[in-house]
């Protein structure tokens, strides 16, 4: 096993671009502005959208429009783009730049469409890092009081992984966000979510570079988000599928409220689906299909299509309940199943 790598003296460190302590990660079809918003109500200190395909966002109004609803209360915002060619992706940060404090580059995207579009965690491989460290010029060049940033996973090894981030502070990288995993087998990426996060890895990229360093990973509940901080050393924490299931994670004024592990309580639950509803109401997601997901994960979905089970079920079956969710379009429709669920909790 190669040496671990020397620490950095405190003063080489460099400032965040935004105030990053409690991160929301990017969420394929829950990183809607509503539910932002609601993880900003409750601690989240920077969120983060959704991955947005720099060639569409270049290529197409409509998507721009659809794909990155923001507001005032709504920052720091980090858009986050995939893509493989460096001008595209500089045309896109230049689009997003009057939006948001920072732009992000996917570089840990597992799935197969990744590894079919070779983005992603497809760009970890050596032979492609000289094209991210060209799409991060190009960014940089494009929009240069942007800061840019990058959301990676775990090389094959920790030397790999220490190396990559070095090369991208190297680049001009302000910040980077380690994903404690490696990429899984492309069609095992849902069964490897649970496995734990090597903490250990991302203290090392922390000690080995200059610029911040987000810890992603083993963040389930409030008390996991503080050492979490404590092991890595890092500027913060960054949590995705952990605030899906507890959008109060980050609020200590709440966590003596939880159930047990840290786990939301039931009146906190029903308050959560309640105020996203009222947010969605205001700032409408793109479809009603991102409403139902994030019921799903609060009401402590497992599994999936008709094999899904829940935790909090009321006076439904767990198919039931997945049914009602499916028939349900309109909001009134959705805070009906939830005042059914929770009944005269409040």
């Amino acid at each position: 096993m190669a040496d671990p790598p020397a620490k950095r003296p405190r003063h080489a460190l460099k400032e965040p671009p935004f105030p990053c302590r409690h991160v929301l990660a990017p969420l394929v079809g829950c990183s809607d502005l509503a539910f932002r918003l609601l993880c900003r109500r409750h601690g989240a200190t920077a969120c983060y959208t959704e991955m947005l395909f720099a060639d569409r966002f270049v290529g197409c109004a409509d998507y721009r429009e659809r794909k990155l609803q923001t507001c005032a209360e709504d920052a720091p915002l980090v858009v986050q783009f995939c893509g493989t060619d460096p001008a595209t992706m500089g045309r896109a940060a230049a689009l997003a730049a009057p939006h948001c404090a920072a732009v992000d580059i996917n570089l840990g995207c597992p799935l197969p469409g990744a590894r079919e579009g070779g983005f992603g965690a497809y760009l970890l491989e050596r032979d492609r890092w000289a094209l991210v460290t060209a799409m991060v010029q190009a960014m940089r060049r494009a929009a240069p009081n942007l800061p840019v940033c990058c959301k990676i996973r775990l090389l094959p090894s920790l030397a790999d992984t220490v190396e990559f981030c070095r090369a991208l502070e190297a680049a001009g990288v302000a910040l980077i966000a380690v994903h404690g995993r490696h990429r899984p087998p492309a069609d095992e990426h849902r069964g490897r979510r649970r496995e734990a996060a090597d903490l250990d890895a991302v203290r090392a990229c922390v000690a080995a570079v200059g610029v911040p360093v987000l810890s992603n990973g083993n963040t389930q509940a409030h008390e996991d988000v503080a050492r979490n901080l404590a092991h890595t050393g890092a500027a913060g924490v960054m949590s995705g599928e952990g605030a899906l299931r507890n959008p109060l994670l980050f609020a200590p004024a709440t966590a003596a409220e939880a159930g047990e592990g840290g786990a939301p309580s039931v009146p906190q639950l029903r308050r959560c689906a309640d105020e996203y509803l009222a947010l969605a109401e205001r700032h409408p997601p793109e479809s009603s299909a991102v409403v139902r997901s994030h019921l799903m994960w609060l009401l402590g979905k497992s599994g999936k299509s008709h094999r899904c089970e829940f935790e909090h079920c009321g006076p439904y079956s767990g198919a039931q309940l997945r049914l009602a969710l499916l028939d349900a379009d309109s909001l009134e429709e959705f805070r009906a199943v939830v005042a059914a669920v929770f009944g005269g909790v409040s």
